[in-house]
This record gives structure tokens, sequence and C-alpha cells, in this order.
């Protein structure tokens, strides 16, 4: 998959697990917007909220292994919207790193 590839170049050093997270997100990302317009405002938590959830339903039915793995992850999203929301929904690939190095 290219968004797998681009994202493996980006992060050399991510695990599998840590990849495909940030693929599911940035694909239902691309889903959101593409379907509710491009001025959709990213940082607004209903559609952050959204695309977690999205990307937690993606990974669940395409990559149940893998979804096992990091559910956890996305339950921390999805409990701390109003903590990390204010910092842009770059701070999820942050926590992507930050998550998986404890």
């Amino acid at each position: 998959m290219e968004k797998y590839e681009q994202m493996k170049a980006i992060h050399p050093d991510w695990s599998d697990e840590q990849i495909w997270t940030a693929v599911s997100l940035d694909m239902e990302a691309d889903k959101v917007i593409e379907n509710r317009g491009a001025d959709v405002n990213p940082n607004d938590p209903d559609i952050i909220e959204e695309i977690i959830k999205g990307a937690m339903e993606w990974l669940d039915s395409v990559l149940p292994i893998i979804f096992e793995k990091v559910k956890e992850f996305f339950q921390n999203l999805l409990s701390t919207i109003g903590d990390w929301v204010r910092r842009g929904i770059e701070y999820i690939f942050e926590y992507i790193n930050i998550f998986f190095q404890s």
C-alpha cells in the first residue's frame, strides 16, 4: 500500500503497528475532508473524534490483529480529546511515537 510505504519512509524506525495506526488516521482524515469539504476545521473535536473512530473501524475490519495491539492507543486518544485537541491534529502523530515507547 502506497500510504504505508510513504509513512515508513518518513518514520523508518516505527513498528508496523505505529505505521498502520498513522496510515489509518491519515486515510480517515482524507475521507472526512472529502465528505465534508475542504473547509473543515481540523481542530474541531467532533471532526477529530470522527476521524479517530473511523480509523479504528477501518483497522478493526481490515487489520484486526494490528487493531488489537493498538486499541488502547485509540481509547486513550478518545478519552483525552479535550486535553490535546488544543494542540492540533499533529499531536496525534507525536503521540504515536510517545505511546509506543512505553
